[in-house]
């Protein structure tokens, strides 16, 4: 159980509610995870609407980002947000188990086409070692078609699992 007294669907109200509905109209429910951020709503929607923006994205996008957070919450030992990741990367996008144990073993073995696996080793890299990123990181990422957005998207987004990974561990969010 949370530690947490976490806004549920049905006590929800006001700005919680409103994000509840609109997740709830999209997944058919509220992942624990998601119903966390209620102990700050802005924080909430704030969340929510980084979801969105990546489920926006094209799939090859959304399998990149769902493969970030799974290897940065394996590096966090986040047992709820690994589950949740492999969950969707095999249920949503059939990724195998196969596929998911030989990523997580060498990032190199991601099923990404090239732009994107650079891009994930990129990500791997800031967050490993940030010191060590350099323009000719960056112009490499360029030539194969990556624009600073994405550059910059893929380290938000391994950046940020470090946030979500350290607030669900803290406040201990029960897998759904």
């Amino acid at each position: 159980m949370s530690l947490l007294n976490i806004a549920t669907v049905e006590n929800a109200t006001g700005e919680v509610k409103k994000v509840y509905d609109e997740i709830h109209n999209m997944f058919g429910m509220v992942p624990n995870g998601i119903r966390t951020f209620s102990a700050n709503p802005k924080a909430l929607k704030e969340q929510w609407n980084g979801i969105k923006d990546i489920l926006s994205k094209d799939r090859d996008e959304q399998i990149l980002h769902a493969i970030i957070r799974y290897i940065m919450s394996n590096k966090n030992d986040c047992e709820y947000c690994i589950g949740f990741n492999a969950s969707m990367l095999m249920n949503h996008y059939g990724i195998t188990q196969d596929e998911l144990n030989a990523t997580q073993k060498d990032p190199h073995n991601a099923p990404l086409n090239e732009k994107h696996s650079a891009l994930l080793l990129f990500a791997i890299k800031s967050i490993e070692n940030p010191h060590a990123i350099n323009s000719n990181d960056i112009e490499n990422l360029k030539k194969l078609g990556a624009s600073e957005m994405d550059i910059f998207d893929v380290v938000h987004a391994a950046s940020h699992m470090f946030l979500v990974n350290t607030l669900f561990d803290t406040f201990k969010v029960e897998k759904d």
